[in-house]
Formats: structure tokens, C-alpha cells, sequence
């Protein structure tokens, strides 16, 4: 009997269940709609950026070469300053001494090119006298030579013999006379005073006649062995030396004037090199101290792509004693007028920032303030990798803002009072159509929804304008119908009502409810009669 009603209690609750799912099964949850109307339509970029001056100018200083100072003094940031005034004082002893050393190495150069020049000058007229001076005396000692070994060096031997047989023939003939008035006056018995002088005089030139002999033995024998071959072999090597000297002539000469034009004309370089440093040094000279380029307000650093850049490191820099770099803008004077903000454009936001188009900057310090803008330009290239840049006019003066300040700017690229305009996640994409725009119109309750192409216009964050395809007044689904459940999924829960069979003749262990209702598994899954037999459109 206990099993008996166990049996029945199961029963009933598997038929409950059943029931329970057929009914939610024939009654689904309505989906969410939307009616078509004609709304107000607005397509706005928000972009953010930093206010900057109409005119400003960073203070560069316009020098050919680069130069570091040290600094003494420099006008603190945000100060107020006139075209002209002093910002920046540096120490220019330095370079007070360079252009000193250099005027006076330019002097020593200009004299030392004119030498160059006027040295030039002779060598270009003497190397010609050199060259033909050479050649001359190269011919002379080979004509000299070939007469000396044709002719002057037999006649020099002859010579050389004719005066020693001179001489021999004079010492014979001395002392043969001398002999003769000896024995001529031997043979007289009185010798008479003049006879003594004769005598005297014969006996001094027989001994003079014997010394010349014997020096014109010893010339001619010296002449034979030692000057003759010696002035053959100096007439021989001065023709060798004159070949040397003409060889040389000829190949060192232009040469020597070869280069001397070339340090003519780098001496000329060297100056014009010279002078261009030296004009540098003075015209960096003249742009010390550093002054404002025109009246306005000072900034460190300098302003690059709507942002303010190296503040800190110009900061640190102008401090007294920092290192002030002519290469590197330090400052940055902004002049009056009325602001414009420099913002960064996103890419996928560059079709609503165009030209022209109206806008609100709202300052982020003051954000309960919105001012009317207007789009300057926009920049056709990218600025940086997925980054356009704008220019964005305020239309009115804001005495309040200063360069510097960050601000959002609201960019109205479209605003119509009447659009037709459905929510953007009403419009669906196929991707299996080319990517053409659809949406889903309710047909009635229970029924299937049409699946309808349209044309869509622009879209904000919230709606998307339908330019085709819908009418004011129909409804569409605000999302896509989830799929039907397969049928062969309900169709085995009918059988469960007619499992209670086995009623075992023996009593058995009591069972926990929730596991004896494998039944209503099944029974929840009968569909209604109107549900429908195919996934809506659209779900694939």
C-alpha cells in the first residue's frame, strides 16, 4: 500500500511539470520592440587637446654653429615680457676670447697667403730660367766634354811636353853659355871687373835655368799623371752631374710649383674657413644675451603636437649654472589673442571632425563652461600612428583661459531635428550578403519576423539613420529571436505517464523524490501549435 502511493505521488509530480513546460513552451516572453519614429539626430566627436596662442615663437637662437653656455640668469616661467627684453644672460667669456684669438690668427693667415702668393709668383717666372739654366749647363759640359777628348786633352799632353822641352832647351843653353864664358875667360890671365859680372850674371841664370827645369820636370810629370786625368774625369763627372741636375730640373720644377699653388690655395680655403668661423662666433656674439622675439608671456619648453614638451628638462637647464644649448629651444614666448585648441583626432573619429564644423571646447578647468568653437583644419596625414590633429578656433575671447590648459572639445559633425533613427543595435549586418544592413519587423505576436534591407546613413553612440527601407510607425525587434527548440526534443516525454508499472510485490527501500522524476525531462518540451518550425532570420 506504501508503494502504492509512492508510486502515484511520482506521478502526478512528472505530470505537473509536463504541463508546466507545455505552457511556458505555448507562451513565450514577447520580444523587445521598437516603433519608428522621427527623432532629433546629433553626431558629435569628442576629442580632447591643449589651448594655444594665435602667435608664438620659440626662442632659438638663429646661429650657423652650436654652442653651450653657462647660465646666469634666466626670467622664471608665466613671466611677462616686451620684444627685446633680456631672458636669458649667459657667461660669453669664451667666446669673447675665441673671436679675439681668431681676428688675430685671420691677420697671421692674410700674411702669411701674401708670402704664399708672392712666392709663387717668383717660382712661376724662375722655374722656366731654372728649367732652360739646367739645360744650358747640361749642354755646355757635354760640348766641353767631347772638345776636351777630341781635341784639348792631345793638346794639353803636347803642351805639357813643349814646355818642359822649353825649359830643358833653356837649362842646356844656360849652362852651355855659362861653360863657354868660363873657359873663354879661363884662357885669359887677367880678369877684368866686367868679366865678373858677366860671369856672375851667366853662372844666377844657369842656376835658375836648372830650377825651372827641374820644376818643369816635376809640373810635366804631374800634369802627365795627375792633372790631365783629373780634369778628364772632372769634365766626365760634371757632364754625368749636369744630366743628374737637368733630370731633376725638369721633374722637380713643376712640381714645386704644383704645389705651391695648392698652398696657395689651400691657404685660401684655410682663410676662407677661417673667416667663416670667425663671422659664426660673431654673429652667435650678437645674439647674446637671449632676447623676446615679441611681446607676450614666457614659457619653458616648447609646444609640440598640442602638447607642452620638455618643461622640466628647460627648467632645469636655466637654472644659474645650467648648461644653456643654442640648438635646443628653451622658451617659448606666447603672444595675445584669442586661443585655439590643438587637439589629437583618433582615427575612427576623423568623419565627424570636419572642416568647418561647429564645436564646443570645454575647458577641463572651468567644466561648467562650454565656448563655441569652430573647426580650423584638420591634418591630411596621420601626426603619429592612428592619429589625425585638429586646429579648433574659439569663437570668443576667454580671459580666463591661457596656453597650456587642457580642454575637451565637442565636435558637431551633424545635428538635424527630424531624422528618421532606429537604435544601432536594432540594425543588424549580414555577413553572408556582403555585409548589407538589415533589420527585423515584428509581424505579430507568435509570428516570425521579416527580415528587411534598408540603407543606413550616419550613426552616434546610440542611433543609426535609416535612409531606406522602414517607415514612421512600423515596429522591429531591438534584438534577434533566440532559435527554436528541435521538435524531436519534446516529442519522447509522452510515453513518461506510463512508466509507473513496476510495483514490485516485495517492499523496497524509500527513494529520494527528486530522483524518481525522470519523466519530467520530457513532458516540459511539447511545443505550441503556432511556434515555429525554422530559426528566425538571421540565425545561422
Amino acid at each position: 500500500m506504501l508503494s502504492s502511493h509512492r508510486s502515484l505521488r511520482c506521478l502526478a509530480v512528472a505530470l505537473l511539470a509536463a504541463a508546466t513546460a507545455s505552457a511556458s513552451a505555448a507562451d513565450p516572453s514577447p520580444p523587445a520592440l521598437h516603433r519608428v519614429t522621427r527623432v532629433p539626430f546629433r553626431v558629435e566627436a569628442r576629442i580632447e587637446g591643449v589651448f594655444e596662442a594665435p602667435v608664438s615663437a620659440e626662442v632659438r637662437l638663429d646661429a650657423k654653429r652650436a654652442s653651450q653656455f653657462s647660465v646666469e640668469k634666466a626670467v622664471p616661467h608665466g613671466t611677462r615680457v616686451g620684444k627685446g627684453d633680456v631672458l636669458v644672460e649667459v657667461d660669453t667669456e669664451a667666446l669673447d676670447e675665441e673671436i679675439a684669438d681668431q681676428t688675430l690668427a685671420g691677420q697671421l693667415a692674410d700674411i702669411a697667403h701674401e708670402l704664399l702668393e708672392k712666392e709663387l709668383a717668383i717660382i712661376e717666372k724662375a722655374t722656366p730660367l731654372w728649367l732652360e739654366m739646367a739645360r744650358t749647363t747640361r749642354r755646355r759640359l757635354t760640348e766641353d766634354l767631347g772638345r776636351y777628348e777630341e781635341k784639348e786633352k792631345a793638346l794639353a799632353k803636347d803642351l805639357n811636353d813643349v814646355i818642359l822641352e822649353f825649359n830643358e832647351f833653356n837649362r842646356e843653353n844656360a849652362e852651355e853659355e855659362l861653360g863657354q864664358l868660363e873657359k873663354m875667360y879661363k884662357q885669359d890671365d887677367l880678369t877684368e871687373e866686367t868679366e865678373e859680372i858677366v860671369l856672375k850674371r851667366a853662372r844666377f841664370e844657369a842656376r835658375i835655368a836648372r830650377f825651372i827645369a827641374t820644376m818643369a820636370r816635376d809640373r810635366h810629370e804631374r800634369m802627365a799623371t795627375l792633372d790631365l786625368p783629373r780634369e778628364l774625369d772632372a769634365l766626365r763627372k760634371s757632364s754625368d752631374f749636369s744630366a743628374l741636375d737637368l733630370e731633376q730640373a725638369e721633374g722637380r720644377l713643376p712640381l714645386a710649383l704644383a704645389r705651391q699653388r695648392l698652398s696657395v690655395e689651400k691657404s685660401a680655403a684655410d682663410r676662407r674657413e677661417a673667416a667663416r668661423k670667425l663671422a659664426e662666433a660673431k654673429a652667435l656674439r650678437r645674439l647674446l644675451p637671449v632676447t623676446a622675439p615679441i611681446d607676450g608671456t614666457v614659457y619653458y619648453g616648447r609646444f609640440h603636437q598640442g602638447r607642452w614638451v620638455d618643461a622640466d628638462n628647460a627648467a632645469q637647464q636655466l637654472r644659474p649654472g645650467g648648461q644653456f644649448d643654442t640648438r635646443q629651444p628653451l622658451l617659448t614666448v606666447i603672444g595675445p589673442g584669442r586661443l585655439a585648441v590643438r587637439a589629437g583626432v583618433p582615427e575612427k573619429e576623423l568623419s565627424r571632425v570636419p572642416e568647418a564644423a561647429e564645436a564646443r571646447i570645454v575647458p577641463k578647468a572651468f567644466p561648467e563652461a562650454a565656448h563655441p568653437a569652430r573647426v580650423r583644419s584638420v591634418s591630411a596625414v596621420p601626426v603619429s600612428a592612428g592619429r589625425f590633429e585638429a586646429l579648433v578656433d574659439l569663437l570668443e575671447d576667454q580671459p580666463r583661459l591661457v596656453a597650456g590648459m587642457e580642454a575637451e572639445v565637442r565636435v558637431t559633425a551633424d545635428q538635424r531635428s527630424d531624422v528618421l533613427a532606429v537604435p544601432r543595435k536594432a540594425v543588424f549586418t549580414d555577413d553572408f550578403d556582403g555585409g548589407r544592413r538589415y533589420v527585423l519587423v515584428f509581424t505579430g505576436a507568435g509570428k516570425e519576423p521579416m527580415k528587411r534591407m534598408v540603407s543606413v546613413g550616419r550613426s552616434n553612440d546610440e542611433l543609426t539613420e535609416l535612409t531606406a527601407g522602414l517607415s514612421v510607425g512600423e515596429e522591429i525587434l531591438l534584438e534577434k529571436p533566440a532559435p527554436a527548440k528541435p521538435e524531436t526534443a519534446a516529442a519522447k516525454p509522452e510515453a513518461a505517464p506510463a512508466k509507473p508499472e513496476p510495483v514490485a510485490p516485495k517492499p523496497e527501500p524509500a527513494k529520494p523524490e527528486a530522483a524518481a522524476t525522470p519523466a519530467p525531462e520530457g513532458a516540459a518540451a511539447s511545443p505550441p501549435k503556432d511556434a515555429p518550425d525554422k530559426p528566425a532570420p538571421g540565425q545561422k
